[in-house]
Protein backbone atom coordinates (compact mmCIF):
# COMPACT_ATOMS: atom_id res chain seq x y z
CA UNK A 1 0.00 0.00 0.00
CA UNK A 2 1.11 3.22 -0.88
CA UNK A 3 1.82 6.18 1.44
CA UNK A 4 -0.80 8.44 -0.11
CA UNK A 5 -3.10 4.95 0.44
CA UNK A 6 -2.30 4.66 4.30
CA UNK A 7 -2.85 7.74 4.84
CA UNK A 8 -6.51 7.58 3.11
CA UNK A 9 -7.24 4.78 5.00
CA UNK A 10 -6.20 6.05 8.71
CA UNK A 11 -8.25 9.28 7.66
CA UNK A 12 -11.59 7.34 6.59
CA UNK A 13 -11.01 5.38 9.90
CA UNK A 14 -11.34 8.13 11.54
CA UNK A 15 -14.26 9.59 10.27
CA UNK A 16 -15.96 6.72 10.69
CA UNK A 17 -15.37 6.22 14.42
CA UNK A 18 -15.98 10.52 14.67
CA UNK A 19 -19.09 9.38 12.85
CA UNK A 20 -20.42 7.08 15.68
CA UNK A 21 -18.87 8.95 18.82
CA UNK A 22 -19.80 12.35 17.81
CA UNK A 23 -18.04 16.11 16.28
CA UNK A 24 -15.49 16.00 19.26
CA UNK A 25 -12.82 13.45 17.46
CA UNK A 26 -13.86 15.57 14.55
CA UNK A 27 -11.03 17.73 15.08
CA UNK A 28 -8.59 14.78 14.92
CA UNK A 29 -10.13 14.02 11.27
CA UNK A 30 -8.66 17.86 10.73
CA UNK A 31 -5.74 17.09 12.13
CA UNK A 32 -4.88 14.08 9.80
CA UNK A 33 -6.32 15.53 7.06
CA UNK A 34 -4.07 18.93 7.25
CA UNK A 35 -1.17 16.93 7.78
CA UNK A 36 -1.68 13.48 5.51
CA UNK A 37 -3.04 15.37 2.33
CA UNK A 38 -0.63 16.33 -0.62
CA UNK A 39 -1.43 20.48 -1.35
CA UNK A 40 -0.16 23.79 -2.12
CA UNK A 41 1.31 26.45 0.30
CA UNK A 42 -1.42 28.39 2.40
CA UNK A 43 -1.62 31.79 0.68
CA UNK A 44 -5.35 32.99 1.84
CA UNK A 45 -5.46 34.47 4.56
CA UNK A 46 -8.60 33.61 7.32
CA UNK A 47 -8.54 37.00 8.81
CA UNK A 48 -11.78 37.80 6.67
CA UNK A 49 -13.25 36.21 9.15
CA UNK A 50 -12.39 39.02 12.08
CA UNK A 51 -15.11 41.01 9.49
CA UNK A 52 -17.65 39.18 11.39
CA UNK A 53 -17.62 41.24 14.97
CA UNK A 54 -18.94 43.98 13.13
CA UNK A 55 -21.53 41.95 11.36
CA UNK A 56 -25.42 41.56 13.31
CA UNK A 57 -25.75 38.73 14.67
CA UNK A 58 -28.39 37.28 12.48
CA UNK A 59 -25.99 37.75 9.46
CA UNK A 60 -23.48 36.04 10.58
CA UNK A 61 -23.93 32.45 9.31
CA UNK A 62 -24.87 34.33 5.72
CA UNK A 63 -21.93 36.52 5.94
CA UNK A 64 -19.65 34.09 7.04
CA UNK A 65 -20.80 31.07 4.67
CA UNK A 66 -20.94 33.35 1.68
CA UNK A 67 -17.00 34.56 2.51
CA UNK A 68 -16.48 30.61 2.82
CA UNK A 69 -17.81 29.35 -0.79
CA UNK A 70 -16.37 32.63 -2.55
CA UNK A 71 -12.61 31.95 -0.51
CA UNK A 72 -12.37 28.93 0.86
CA UNK A 73 -14.27 26.51 -0.65
CA UNK A 74 -11.98 25.57 -3.83
CA UNK A 75 -8.72 25.39 -1.78
CA UNK A 76 -6.40 22.72 -1.06
CA UNK A 77 -7.61 21.21 2.37
CA UNK A 78 -5.14 22.55 4.98
CA UNK A 79 -6.02 25.81 4.30
CA UNK A 80 -9.86 25.40 3.97
CA UNK A 81 -9.60 23.62 7.45
CA UNK A 82 -6.98 26.72 8.61
CA UNK A 83 -9.73 29.04 7.84
CA UNK A 84 -12.74 27.54 9.24
CA UNK A 85 -10.54 26.58 12.70
CA UNK A 86 -9.92 30.73 12.65
CA UNK A 87 -13.84 30.84 12.01
CA UNK A 88 -15.07 28.42 14.68
CA UNK A 89 -12.76 30.92 17.63
CA UNK A 90 -14.81 33.89 16.30
CA UNK A 91 -17.77 32.05 16.63
CA UNK A 92 -16.47 30.88 20.20
CA UNK A 93 -15.13 34.61 20.76
CA UNK A 94 -18.72 36.10 20.30
CA UNK A 95 -20.69 33.28 22.20
CA UNK A 96 -22.27 32.59 19.05
CA UNK A 97 -23.76 29.22 18.86
CA UNK A 98 -25.38 29.41 15.35
CA UNK A 99 -22.05 30.09 13.96
CA UNK A 100 -20.35 27.51 15.50
CA UNK A 101 -22.74 24.72 14.69
CA UNK A 102 -22.40 26.56 11.04
CA UNK A 103 -18.58 25.33 11.31
CA UNK A 104 -19.60 21.55 11.05
CA UNK A 105 -21.64 22.67 8.47
CA UNK A 106 -19.15 23.96 6.41
CA UNK A 107 -16.34 21.29 7.31
CA UNK A 108 -19.29 19.09 5.70
CA UNK A 109 -19.79 20.38 2.85
CA UNK A 110 -15.94 21.20 1.67
CA UNK A 111 -15.19 17.35 2.04
CA UNK A 112 -18.56 16.20 0.21
CA UNK A 113 -17.92 19.32 -2.63
CA UNK A 114 -14.71 17.92 -3.44
CA UNK A 115 -14.63 14.36 -3.04
CA UNK A 116 -18.52 13.18 -3.06
CA UNK A 117 -19.76 11.24 -0.78
CA UNK A 118 -17.39 10.54 2.01
CA UNK A 119 -17.45 8.90 6.16
CA UNK A 120 -15.55 12.76 6.65
CA UNK A 121 -18.64 14.79 5.17
CA UNK A 122 -21.05 12.24 7.13
CA UNK A 123 -19.56 12.83 10.37
CA UNK A 124 -19.56 16.43 10.17
CA UNK A 125 -22.97 16.73 9.03
CA UNK A 126 -23.96 14.36 12.12
CA UNK A 127 -21.77 16.84 13.97
CA UNK A 128 -23.83 19.60 13.07
CA UNK A 129 -26.80 18.08 14.02
CA UNK A 130 -25.48 16.70 17.43
CA UNK A 131 -24.46 20.30 18.26
CA UNK A 132 -27.86 21.82 17.19
CA UNK A 133 -29.78 19.27 19.23
CA UNK A 134 -27.12 19.50 22.29
CA UNK A 135 -27.71 23.16 22.48
CA UNK A 136 -31.41 23.11 21.70
CA UNK A 137 -31.08 25.11 18.81
CA UNK A 138 -34.63 23.88 16.90
CA UNK A 139 -34.25 26.04 14.07
CA UNK A 140 -30.71 24.88 13.59
CA UNK A 141 -31.25 21.43 13.83
CA UNK A 142 -33.87 21.36 11.69
CA UNK A 143 -31.87 22.99 8.90
CA UNK A 144 -28.72 20.87 9.32
CA UNK A 145 -31.50 17.78 8.79
CA UNK A 146 -32.32 18.99 5.59
CA UNK A 147 -28.67 19.46 4.45
CA UNK A 148 -27.60 15.87 5.87
CA UNK A 149 -31.07 14.75 3.17
CA UNK A 150 -29.64 16.82 0.76
CA UNK A 151 -26.08 15.52 1.34
CA UNK A 152 -27.36 12.12 0.70
CA UNK A 153 -29.88 12.04 -2.14
CA UNK A 154 -26.99 14.13 -4.24
CA UNK A 155 -25.31 10.90 -3.75
CA UNK A 156 -27.57 8.31 -4.17
CA UNK A 157 -28.86 7.57 -0.89
CA UNK A 158 -32.16 7.67 -1.33
CA UNK A 159 -33.79 5.34 2.07
CA UNK A 160 -31.48 7.52 4.62
CA UNK A 161 -31.89 10.70 3.01
CA UNK A 162 -35.81 10.49 3.39
CA UNK A 163 -35.60 9.63 6.92
CA UNK A 164 -33.10 12.94 7.18
CA UNK A 165 -35.84 14.93 5.23
CA UNK A 166 -38.75 13.37 7.31
CA UNK A 167 -36.99 14.73 10.32
CA UNK A 168 -36.30 18.16 9.25
CA UNK A 169 -40.16 18.69 7.96
CA UNK A 170 -41.32 17.46 12.12
CA UNK A 171 -38.99 20.00 13.74
CA UNK A 172 -40.24 22.99 10.64
CA UNK A 173 -43.61 21.80 11.56
CA UNK A 174 -43.23 22.28 15.33
CA UNK A 175 -41.12 25.52 15.05
CA UNK A 176 -43.82 26.29 11.99
CA UNK A 177 -43.71 26.97 8.57
CA UNK A 178 -44.21 31.10 9.11
CA UNK A 179 -41.04 30.91 11.57
CA UNK A 180 -38.52 29.37 9.46
CA UNK A 181 -36.52 31.94 6.87
CA UNK A 182 -36.55 30.66 3.71
CA UNK A 183 -39.09 27.46 4.29
CA UNK A 184 -39.90 27.40 0.89
CA UNK A 185 -36.24 26.50 -0.18
CA UNK A 186 -36.22 23.59 2.30
CA UNK A 187 -39.22 22.56 1.11
CA UNK A 188 -38.28 22.44 -2.47
CA UNK A 189 -35.44 20.39 -2.10
CA UNK A 190 -37.56 17.59 -0.70
CA UNK A 191 -39.85 18.37 -3.95
CA UNK A 192 -36.70 17.97 -5.99
CA UNK A 193 -35.98 14.62 -4.34
CA UNK A 194 -39.35 13.28 -4.42
CA UNK A 195 -39.52 14.70 -7.82
CA UNK A 196 -36.42 12.92 -8.79
CA UNK A 197 -37.57 9.59 -7.74
CA UNK A 198 -40.63 9.80 -9.43
CA UNK A 199 -43.36 10.49 -7.08
CA UNK A 200 -44.36 12.72 -8.56
CA UNK A 201 -47.79 13.23 -5.79
CA UNK A 202 -45.58 13.88 -3.10
CA UNK A 203 -43.29 16.29 -4.81
CA UNK A 204 -46.51 18.50 -5.79
CA UNK A 205 -47.67 18.75 -1.74
CA UNK A 206 -44.23 20.38 -0.89
CA UNK A 207 -44.24 22.25 -3.76
CA UNK A 208 -47.95 23.93 -3.06
CA UNK A 209 -46.94 24.16 0.40
CA UNK A 210 -43.33 26.27 -0.68
CA UNK A 211 -45.32 28.12 -3.05
CA UNK A 212 -47.36 29.81 -0.18
CA UNK A 213 -44.11 30.95 1.39
CA UNK A 214 -41.89 32.04 -1.80
CA UNK A 215 -41.19 35.86 -2.73
CA UNK A 216 -43.78 36.98 -4.59
CA UNK A 217 -41.49 37.96 -7.66
CA UNK A 218 -37.64 35.59 -8.33
CA UNK A 219 -36.23 33.25 -9.79
CA UNK A 220 -37.49 30.80 -6.53
CA UNK A 221 -41.13 31.43 -7.18
CA UNK A 222 -40.78 30.90 -10.96
CA UNK A 223 -38.31 27.45 -9.99
CA UNK A 224 -41.19 26.10 -8.00
CA UNK A 225 -44.44 26.61 -10.58
CA UNK A 226 -42.42 25.89 -13.49
CA UNK A 227 -41.43 22.61 -11.39
CA UNK A 228 -45.46 22.02 -11.22
CA UNK A 229 -45.86 22.82 -14.03
CA UNK A 230 -43.57 20.01 -15.13
CA UNK A 231 -45.44 17.38 -13.16
CA UNK A 232 -49.06 17.84 -14.80
CA UNK A 233 -47.15 17.91 -18.08
CA UNK A 234 -45.57 14.39 -17.00
CA UNK A 235 -49.24 13.16 -16.15
CA UNK A 236 -50.17 14.37 -19.09
CA UNK A 237 -52.70 17.44 -17.55
CA UNK A 238 -51.81 19.76 -19.99
CA UNK A 239 -54.12 22.35 -19.60
CA UNK A 240 -52.86 22.42 -15.77
CA UNK A 241 -49.20 22.20 -17.24
CA UNK A 242 -49.70 25.28 -19.62
CA UNK A 243 -51.14 27.07 -17.01
CA UNK A 244 -48.03 26.89 -14.23
CA UNK A 245 -45.59 27.79 -17.34
CA UNK A 246 -47.46 30.60 -18.51
CA UNK A 247 -47.54 31.72 -14.63
CA UNK A 248 -43.62 31.24 -14.78
CA UNK A 249 -43.15 33.00 -18.35
CA UNK A 250 -44.97 36.25 -16.58
CA UNK A 251 -43.12 36.06 -13.74
CA UNK A 252 -40.28 35.95 -15.33
CA UNK A 253 -40.99 39.21 -17.89
CA UNK A 254 -41.98 41.24 -14.84
CA UNK A 255 -38.23 39.94 -13.59
CA UNK A 256 -36.74 40.98 -17.31
CA UNK A 257 -34.98 37.08 -16.86
CA UNK A 258 -34.40 35.84 -19.88
CA UNK A 259 -33.13 32.69 -18.71
CA UNK A 260 -36.36 31.88 -17.53
CA UNK A 261 -38.09 33.74 -20.31
CA UNK A 262 -36.33 30.72 -22.68
CA UNK A 263 -37.10 27.94 -19.90
CA UNK A 264 -40.36 29.08 -19.61
CA UNK A 265 -41.58 29.41 -23.70
CA UNK A 266 -39.20 26.02 -24.29
CA UNK A 267 -41.49 24.27 -21.58
CA UNK A 268 -44.89 26.00 -22.97
CA UNK A 269 -43.74 24.33 -26.31
CA UNK A 270 -43.06 21.14 -25.34
CA UNK A 271 -46.50 20.68 -24.37
CA UNK A 272 -47.99 21.84 -27.71
CA UNK A 273 -45.10 19.29 -29.11
CA UNK A 274 -46.48 16.21 -27.04
CA UNK A 275 -50.31 17.83 -28.17
CA UNK A 276 -49.10 16.90 -31.99
CA UNK A 277 -49.48 21.28 -32.15
CA UNK A 278 -46.03 21.94 -34.13
CA UNK A 279 -46.82 25.24 -35.32
CA UNK A 280 -47.58 26.32 -32.04
CA UNK A 281 -44.74 24.75 -30.30
CA UNK A 282 -41.81 24.95 -33.33
CA UNK A 283 -40.74 29.19 -32.35
CA UNK A 284 -41.39 28.36 -28.51
CA UNK A 285 -38.86 25.35 -28.77
CA UNK A 286 -36.77 27.30 -31.13
CA UNK A 287 -36.30 30.36 -28.34
CA UNK A 288 -35.72 27.70 -25.71
CA UNK A 289 -32.78 26.10 -27.96
CA UNK A 290 -31.21 29.46 -28.62
CA UNK A 291 -31.40 30.32 -24.86
CA UNK A 292 -29.70 27.22 -23.96
CA UNK A 293 -26.83 27.88 -26.05
CA UNK A 294 -26.09 30.98 -25.04
CA UNK A 295 -26.51 30.24 -20.90
CA UNK A 296 -24.51 26.93 -21.82
CA UNK A 297 -27.24 24.40 -21.16
CA UNK A 298 -26.16 21.68 -23.55
CA UNK A 299 -28.62 19.33 -22.58
CA UNK A 300 -31.59 20.75 -22.10
CA UNK A 301 -30.36 22.54 -25.93
CA UNK A 302 -30.45 19.09 -27.32
CA UNK A 303 -33.48 18.65 -25.76
CA UNK A 304 -34.97 21.14 -27.63
CA UNK A 305 -33.11 19.98 -30.95
CA UNK A 306 -34.63 16.67 -30.26
CA UNK A 307 -38.06 18.23 -30.45
CA UNK A 308 -37.56 20.51 -33.57
CA UNK A 309 -35.59 17.28 -35.61
CA UNK A 310 -38.88 15.74 -35.40
CA UNK A 311 -40.81 18.36 -36.48
CA UNK A 312 -38.67 18.83 -39.15
CA UNK A 313 -38.73 14.86 -40.09
CA UNK A 314 -42.77 14.99 -39.90
CA UNK A 315 -42.23 17.85 -41.96
CA UNK A 316 -40.37 16.11 -44.62
CA UNK A 317 -37.30 18.47 -44.10
CA UNK A 318 -34.86 16.12 -43.65
CA UNK A 319 -31.84 18.04 -44.29
CA UNK A 320 -32.64 20.12 -41.70
CA UNK A 321 -33.04 16.97 -39.60
CA UNK A 322 -30.36 15.45 -40.36
CA UNK A 323 -27.93 18.54 -39.54
CA UNK A 324 -29.81 18.82 -36.23
CA UNK A 325 -29.90 14.77 -34.80
CA UNK A 326 -26.04 15.29 -35.53
CA UNK A 327 -25.62 18.26 -33.67
CA UNK A 328 -27.57 16.58 -30.79
CA UNK A 329 -24.73 14.17 -30.50
CA UNK A 330 -22.07 16.48 -30.51
CA UNK A 331 -23.89 18.75 -27.51
CA UNK A 332 -24.79 15.43 -25.17
CA UNK A 333 -21.15 13.81 -25.73
CA UNK A 334 -19.20 14.09 -22.53
CA UNK A 335 -22.05 15.21 -20.38
CA UNK A 336 -21.98 14.31 -16.99
CA UNK A 337 -25.78 14.80 -16.27
CA UNK A 338 -28.04 11.49 -17.03
CA UNK A 339 -29.10 11.64 -20.81
CA UNK A 340 -30.26 8.08 -20.79
CA UNK A 341 -34.20 9.01 -21.57
CA UNK A 342 -32.79 11.85 -24.17
CA UNK A 343 -30.35 8.77 -25.79
CA UNK A 344 -33.41 6.71 -26.34
CA UNK A 345 -35.25 9.43 -27.93
CA UNK A 346 -32.39 10.54 -29.76
CA UNK A 347 -32.07 6.59 -30.97
CA UNK A 348 -35.37 6.09 -31.71
CA UNK A 349 -35.56 9.41 -33.90
CA UNK A 350 -32.53 8.54 -35.82
CA UNK A 351 -34.12 5.14 -36.98
CA UNK A 352 -36.90 7.08 -38.12
CA UNK A 353 -34.90 9.47 -39.89
CA UNK A 354 -33.14 6.26 -41.30
CA UNK A 355 -36.48 4.76 -42.83
CA UNK A 356 -37.82 8.16 -43.97
CA UNK A 357 -34.54 8.55 -46.30
CA UNK A 358 -34.33 5.17 -47.73
CA UNK A 359 -31.30 3.86 -45.35
CA UNK A 360 -33.02 0.36 -43.75
CA UNK A 361 -29.54 -0.82 -42.40
CA UNK A 362 -28.74 2.42 -40.46
CA UNK A 363 -32.94 2.58 -39.59
CA UNK A 364 -32.55 -0.99 -38.19
CA UNK A 365 -29.30 -0.44 -36.46
CA UNK A 366 -30.26 2.35 -34.38
CA UNK A 367 -33.64 0.33 -33.51
CA UNK A 368 -31.86 -2.18 -31.79
CA UNK A 369 -29.83 1.17 -29.90
CA UNK A 370 -32.90 2.33 -28.84
CA UNK A 371 -34.50 -0.75 -27.70
CA UNK A 372 -30.96 -1.45 -25.41
CA UNK A 373 -31.68 2.21 -24.61
CA UNK A 374 -35.26 1.31 -23.59
CA UNK A 375 -34.16 -1.48 -21.63
CA UNK A 376 -32.19 0.07 -19.85
CA UNK A 377 -34.26 2.89 -18.99
CA UNK A 378 -36.99 -0.24 -17.93
CA UNK A 379 -34.26 -1.12 -15.43
CA UNK A 380 -33.41 1.94 -13.93
CA UNK A 381 -37.17 2.75 -13.47
CA UNK A 382 -37.76 -0.19 -12.00
CA UNK A 383 -34.77 0.46 -9.44
CA UNK A 384 -36.95 3.73 -8.81
CA UNK A 385 -40.02 1.85 -8.13
CA UNK A 386 -38.37 -0.14 -5.71
CA UNK A 387 -36.60 3.12 -4.36
CA UNK A 388 -39.82 4.79 -4.31
CA UNK A 389 -41.29 1.20 -2.18
CA UNK A 390 -38.32 1.65 0.37
CA UNK A 391 -38.83 5.16 0.86
CA UNK A 392 -43.08 4.84 1.40
CA UNK A 393 -41.84 2.31 4.13
CA UNK A 394 -39.18 4.32 5.70
CA UNK A 395 -41.42 7.54 5.47
CA UNK A 396 -44.54 5.38 7.44
CA UNK A 397 -41.75 3.46 10.06
CA UNK A 398 -41.13 7.41 10.53
CA UNK A 399 -44.57 8.32 10.84
CA UNK A 400 -45.69 5.64 13.14
CA UNK A 401 -42.61 6.26 15.41
CA UNK A 402 -43.33 10.12 15.45
CA UNK A 403 -47.00 8.97 16.01
CA UNK A 404 -46.10 7.04 19.08
CA UNK A 405 -43.75 9.47 20.30
CA UNK A 406 -46.04 12.04 20.44
CA UNK A 407 -48.90 9.95 21.88
CA UNK A 408 -46.59 8.79 24.96
CA UNK A 409 -45.49 12.59 25.46
CA UNK A 410 -49.48 13.48 25.13
CA UNK A 411 -50.04 10.56 27.73
CA UNK A 412 -47.01 11.84 29.81
CA UNK A 413 -48.26 15.25 29.83
CA UNK A 414 -52.15 14.27 30.36
CA UNK A 415 -50.57 12.28 33.42
CA UNK A 416 -48.86 15.14 34.31
CA UNK A 417 -51.62 17.26 34.15
CA UNK A 418 -54.01 14.78 35.56
CA UNK A 419 -51.73 14.33 38.37
CA UNK A 420 -51.07 18.11 39.27
CA UNK A 421 -54.78 18.52 38.89
CA UNK A 422 -55.78 15.47 41.32
CA UNK A 423 -53.93 16.55 43.73
CA UNK A 424 -55.07 19.81 43.87
CA UNK A 425 -58.38 18.32 43.98
CA UNK A 426 -57.33 16.15 46.85
CA UNK A 427 -56.61 19.01 48.64
CA UNK A 428 -59.40 21.30 48.30
CA UNK A 429 -61.81 17.93 49.00
CA UNK A 430 -59.39 17.22 52.22
CA UNK A 431 -59.93 20.82 53.13
CA UNK A 432 -63.37 20.38 52.36
CA UNK A 433 -63.99 17.25 53.87
CA UNK A 434 -62.43 18.12 57.08
CA UNK A 435 -64.55 21.21 57.23
CA UNK A 436 -67.75 19.37 56.46
CA UNK A 437 -66.81 16.55 59.31
CA UNK A 438 -66.58 19.29 61.29
CA UNK A 439 -69.98 21.17 60.48
CA UNK A 440 -71.32 17.64 59.88
CA UNK A 441 -70.28 16.33 63.30
CA UNK A 442 -71.59 19.29 65.11
CA UNK A 443 -74.71 19.09 63.44
CA UNK A 444 -75.12 15.54 63.61
CA UNK A 445 -74.54 15.43 67.56
CA UNK A 446 -77.09 18.12 67.78
CA UNK A 447 -79.43 16.43 65.90
CA UNK A 448 -78.54 12.87 67.48
CA UNK A 449 -79.49 14.77 71.20
CA UNK A 450 -82.57 15.59 69.72
CA UNK A 451 -83.37 12.30 68.02
CA UNK A 452 -82.38 10.81 71.66
CA UNK A 453 -84.33 13.44 73.04
CA UNK A 454 -87.56 12.53 71.04
CA UNK A 455 -86.67 8.54 71.12
CA UNK A 456 -86.60 8.64 75.13
CA UNK A 457 -89.86 10.85 75.24
CA UNK A 458 -91.13 7.94 72.98
CA UNK A 459 -90.10 5.06 74.80
CA UNK A 460 -91.14 6.58 78.11
CA UNK A 461 -94.09 7.10 76.63
CA UNK A 462 -94.95 3.63 75.20
CA UNK A 463 -93.64 2.19 78.49
CA UNK A 464 -96.56 4.27 80.33
CA UNK A 465 -98.88 3.46 77.54
CA UNK A 466 -97.87 0.01 77.99
CA UNK A 467 -98.30 0.21 81.48
CA UNK A 468 -102.02 1.69 81.64
CA UNK A 469 -102.72 -1.19 78.86
CA UNK A 470 -101.72 -3.83 81.19
CA UNK A 471 -102.89 -1.94 84.33
CA UNK A 472 -106.70 -1.51 82.79
CA UNK A 473 -106.34 -5.37 81.74
CA UNK A 474 -105.51 -6.36 85.33
CA UNK A 475 -108.53 -4.41 86.40
CA UNK A 476 -110.77 -6.02 83.82
CA UNK A 477 -109.13 -9.40 85.06
CA UNK A 478 -110.59 -8.50 88.34
CA UNK A 479 -113.82 -7.64 87.11
CA UNK A 480 -113.99 -11.16 85.17
CA UNK A 481 -113.25 -13.04 88.60
CA UNK A 482 -116.62 -10.79 89.97
CA UNK A 483 -118.67 -11.56 86.69
CA UNK A 484 -117.50 -15.44 87.25
CA UNK A 485 -118.10 -15.35 90.33
CA UNK A 486 -121.17 -14.23 90.50
CA UNK A 487 -121.91 -16.41 87.47
CA UNK A 488 -121.45 -19.41 89.34
CA UNK A 489 -124.06 -18.36 92.53
CA UNK A 490 -126.63 -16.97 89.65
CA UNK A 491 -126.34 -20.26 87.76
CA UNK A 492 -127.13 -22.19 91.39
CA UNK A 493 -130.09 -20.60 91.93
CA UNK A 494 -131.07 -20.43 88.66
CA UNK A 495 -130.50 -22.00 85.80
CA UNK A 496 -132.47 -20.24 83.45
CA UNK A 497 -131.49 -16.98 84.93
CA UNK A 498 -131.51 -14.25 82.21
CA UNK A 499 -128.63 -12.43 84.46
CA UNK A 500 -126.40 -14.91 83.99
CA UNK A 501 -126.47 -15.08 80.18
CA UNK A 502 -125.94 -11.33 80.30
CA UNK A 503 -123.46 -11.41 82.48
CA UNK A 504 -121.73 -14.45 80.66
CA UNK A 505 -122.06 -11.63 77.32
CA UNK A 506 -120.14 -9.54 79.51
CA UNK A 507 -117.39 -11.29 80.27
CA UNK A 508 -117.24 -11.80 76.83
CA UNK A 509 -116.69 -8.41 75.40
CA UNK A 510 -114.05 -7.54 78.48
CA UNK A 511 -112.06 -10.81 76.36
CA UNK A 512 -108.57 -9.79 74.04
CA UNK A 513 -110.59 -9.58 70.72
CA UNK A 514 -107.97 -9.29 67.25
CA UNK A 515 -108.45 -5.02 67.61
CA UNK A 516 -107.52 -5.00 70.91
CA UNK A 517 -104.73 -7.88 69.84
CA UNK A 518 -103.70 -5.02 66.97
CA UNK A 519 -103.43 -2.21 69.53
CA UNK A 520 -101.65 -4.02 72.13
CA UNK A 521 -98.95 -5.35 69.77
CA UNK A 522 -98.49 -2.16 68.55
CA UNK A 523 -97.63 -0.52 71.95
CA UNK A 524 -95.75 -3.68 72.90
CA UNK A 525 -93.40 -3.20 69.83
CA UNK A 526 -92.70 0.19 70.61
CA UNK A 527 -91.45 -0.81 74.13
CA UNK A 528 -89.53 -3.97 73.68
CA UNK A 529 -88.77 -3.41 69.64
CA UNK A 530 -88.01 -6.52 67.43
CA UNK A 531 -89.76 -8.86 69.97
CA UNK A 532 -92.05 -9.96 67.16
CA UNK A 533 -89.68 -9.93 64.56
CA UNK A 534 -86.16 -11.71 66.56
CA UNK A 535 -89.40 -14.40 67.65
CA UNK A 536 -90.79 -15.15 64.12
CA UNK A 537 -87.28 -15.28 62.39
CA UNK A 538 -86.14 -18.21 65.37
CA UNK A 539 -89.20 -19.54 65.46
CA UNK A 540 -91.12 -19.09 62.16
CA UNK A 541 -93.30 -22.17 63.37
CA UNK A 542 -95.02 -20.37 66.35
CA UNK A 543 -99.11 -20.04 65.45
CA UNK A 544 -100.84 -16.89 66.77
CA UNK A 545 -102.35 -18.25 69.68
CA UNK A 546 -98.39 -18.74 70.61
CA UNK A 547 -97.48 -15.27 70.17
CA UNK A 548 -99.71 -13.47 72.42
CA UNK A 549 -99.37 -16.16 75.15
CA UNK A 550 -95.45 -15.06 74.84
CA UNK A 551 -95.94 -11.22 74.94
CA UNK A 552 -98.09 -11.64 78.03
CA UNK A 553 -95.29 -13.81 79.81
CA UNK A 554 -93.15 -11.24 78.48
CA UNK A 555 -95.14 -8.68 80.51
CA UNK A 556 -95.23 -10.82 83.91
CA UNK A 557 -98.65 -11.70 84.16
CA UNK A 558 -99.79 -15.14 86.17
CA UNK A 559 -101.41 -17.64 84.48
CA UNK A 560 -105.47 -16.40 86.03
CA UNK A 561 -104.59 -13.08 83.99
CA UNK A 562 -103.77 -14.81 81.09
CA UNK A 563 -106.41 -16.93 81.39
CA UNK A 564 -109.13 -14.39 81.44
CA UNK A 565 -107.53 -12.13 78.58
CA UNK A 566 -107.57 -14.98 76.37
CA UNK A 567 -110.44 -16.10 77.15
CA UNK A 568 -109.31 -19.43 78.11
CA UNK A 569 -109.29 -21.77 81.83
CA UNK A 570 -106.54 -21.10 83.96
CA UNK A 571 -105.96 -25.63 82.92
CA UNK A 572 -105.90 -24.48 79.32
CA UNK A 573 -103.14 -22.01 80.19
CA UNK A 574 -101.49 -24.68 81.80
CA UNK A 575 -101.64 -26.85 78.95
CA UNK A 576 -100.69 -24.17 75.69
CA UNK A 577 -97.49 -23.24 77.87
CA UNK A 578 -96.45 -27.21 78.26
CA UNK A 579 -96.99 -26.87 74.42
CA UNK A 580 -94.92 -23.98 73.90
CA UNK A 581 -91.95 -25.32 76.15
CA UNK A 582 -91.96 -28.40 73.46
CA UNK A 583 -92.03 -26.16 70.10
CA UNK A 584 -89.43 -23.30 71.14
CA UNK A 585 -87.81 -25.79 73.95
CA UNK A 586 -87.07 -24.30 76.58
CA UNK A 587 -87.74 -24.52 80.98
CA UNK A 588 -88.75 -21.02 81.89
CA UNK A 589 -91.90 -20.57 80.00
Amino acid sequence: MSAIKRKFSTLNAFALLAAKTGFALLFICCYITAKGLPQGKVQISAHVFDQLRQVPIANRVKFADSVYKKTFRKTGPATAMAALDKLRQVSIDLDDKPLECAVFYMRADYYAYNGGFNPISTAYYQSAIGFAKQNNMLLETGIYLNNMGDYLFNNKRYAPACGYYLQSEEVFKEIGYENVPGIYNYLFRVASFYYGLGDYDNALINLEQALKYAPRYGRDRINIVNTIGLIYRNNKQYVQALNHFNMALATAIAGNDTVWVGIAKGNIGSVYFMQGLYKKAWPLIETDYTTSLKYNEPVNAALALLRLAKINIVGKNMAVAGHELDTIKQLIKGTKEDVLTLLGDYDDLRSRFYEETGNPMQALAYRKMYELDRDSLEKRNNIAAVERVKLRYEADKRITEVNKAKAREKVQSVEIKAGVVVLVLLVVISFLLNNWQRVASKKDKELLLAEKKVVDEELRYADVALRGFTENLRQKNLLIEEFKTEIDQLNKRSAGNDNAGQLEKLLQAHIMTDQNWSDFKKLFAKVYPGFFVNLSKQYPHLSATDTRLLALIKLGLNNAEMANMLGITVEGIKKAKQRLRKKIDIQSV
